[in-house]
């Protein structure tokens, strides 16, 4: 990936707060469902907050391999197949109420998603941390690229 490129997946991870998420249970069955997200000012980590009564988080618990898929919205106008997108996968884990990294997770959700603060105070929600490991990243027509966490880390600097 280019400079260009890098600037336009960071762009997008940080102005976008709404994401796809692919999860598979041990079922077998893979889901994909919508989800608020935030991220460490590094993209190093991803934060969903999700309820546990929701199909997609019993699947995180069951089977931690998850991919958030960031796209920029369509306008309607033109192909949107050209419109810039990143698939990041990774493995997410649970963020326990009472562990250290918690509160300051939680401080960092909040701030790109102030209006969810009411949902932290309900037992069903379980905060996941999603560790990238790789990224699928498509900037437009003939623009796509296989990446590794090290891209992404870099993107950040941006």
């Amino acid at each position: 990936m280019n400079q260009e490129q890098k600037l336009v997946l960071a762009t997008l991870v940080r102005e976008q707060r709404w994401a796809g998420l692919a999860t598979v249970g041990n079922d077998g069955e893979p889901l994909a469902a919508m989800v608020a997200y935030a991220h460490a000012i590094d993209f190093s980590a991803f934060y969903i907050h999700v309820s546990t009564l929701s199909q997609h988080t019993r699947h995180m618990i069951e089977q931690p391999k998850v991919s958030l898929i960031i796209a920029q919205p369509d306008t309607g106008e033109g192909d949107p197949q050209t419109l810039p997108r990143v698939s990041i996968s990774g493995e997410v884990e649970v963020i326990e109420r009472d562990s250290t990294p918690y509160e300051s997770i939680k401080q960092t959700y909040l701030e790109r998603l102030p209006a969810s603060e009411q949902l932290f105070g309900f037992g069903d929600f379980v905060l996941f941390q999603l560790h990238p490991q790789s990224l699928r990243f498509v900037g437009g027509f003939a623009q796509a690229h296989s990446a590794t966490i090290k891209t992404l880390l870099e993107c950040a600097e941006l």
